[in-house]
């Protein structure tokens, strides 16, 4: 009869160790998980040093986007590499191809930006201000016929409109053709979502007076945008259709369609 009650014993004993043995492997596997998910979470609340932002359009014709001047009447490529720092520093590389005729010959429908600047906020307001360097027509020939821009915005959001106040500077560089000049503006703007978010409309009027840039005239004009954007995933954006518009005794308006991507 002792040894049953000792071989019973031994049962329980062995049967709760390995109880006990699986609890621990639980406990350890759940802590485990707990710790990884933590360190996950942690992983995308903390913002990489460098984000990165190619976009891509084609549109009916290439217009200059502060004055509205036609840099060429064919339609263009025009593509966009963004590089931004934490910090709200960034590299902005973009260029514009022709899609009419051979790529170089010295029409401004093909050009090549190189543009260092920041974008962040200061006390409330958005400032974004930087510096472009516009090589064009004749790519890679620096110093000759290319534009030096300069700009600083300072934005104001409220629940149902952006108001921003803006300051572009255009100087040009032996032999460009162009005389330089100065654009100031005053622009208001709307985004609005729907769809779950999936879909969003954004239009933008501003008001811009013109020293006389780039041999356009000088005075008062309106410019602004209207666009119709898809988001299909957290990182591609679908820009189904965007018109920039500029009213002045030469109206014009630039419309284009591509996609934007997140790294």
């Amino acid at each position: 009869m002792f040894s049953l009650f000792e071989h019973l014993f031994d049962i329980i004993a062995n049967e709760w160790e390995n109880y006990y043995g699986m609890k621990k492997i639980i406990v350890i596997l759940a802590t485990a998980l707990l710790v990884l998910n933590r360190i996950e979470a942690e992983e995308k609340q903390q913002p990489q040093p460098i984000s990165i932002t190619f976009s891509s359009v084609v549109a009916n014709k290439y217009l200059n986007t502060g004055t509205g001047g036609v840099l060429s009447e064919d339609p263009a490529s025009q593509t966009d590499l963004l590089l931004t720092h934490k910090t709200g520093a960034y590299l902005d590389l973009w260029t514009s191809r022709s899609l009419k005729g051979k790529w170089n010959e010295g029409g401004l429908g093909d050009e090549f930006d190189i543009g260092l600047g920041w974008n962040g906020t200061v006390r409330g307001l958005s400032l974004h201000m930087g510096t472009t360097y516009f090589d064009e027509p004749r790519l890679f020939t620096f110093g000759a016929g290319d534009i030096l821009y300069s700009h600083i915005r300072v934005g104001k959001d409220w629940k149902h409109l952006s108001l921003t106040a803006g300051y572009e500077n255009y100087t040009t560089m032996p032999d460009s053709g162009f005389q330089g000049g100065n654009l100031f503006s005053l622009t208001a703007s709307k985004s609005v979502p729907s769809w779950k978010d999936r879909t969003s409309i954004s239009a933008s009027l501003a008001g811009v007076y013109d020293t006389g840039t780039l041999g356009s005239d000088k005075g008062f004009f309106l410019r602004g945008n209207v666009g119709l954007n898809l988001n299909i995933s957290k990182r591609l954006t679908m820009n189904v259709v965007s018109a920039n518009y500029f009213i002045r005794r030469a109206s014009d308006v630039m419309i284009s369609s591509g996609f934007t991507f997140s790294f």
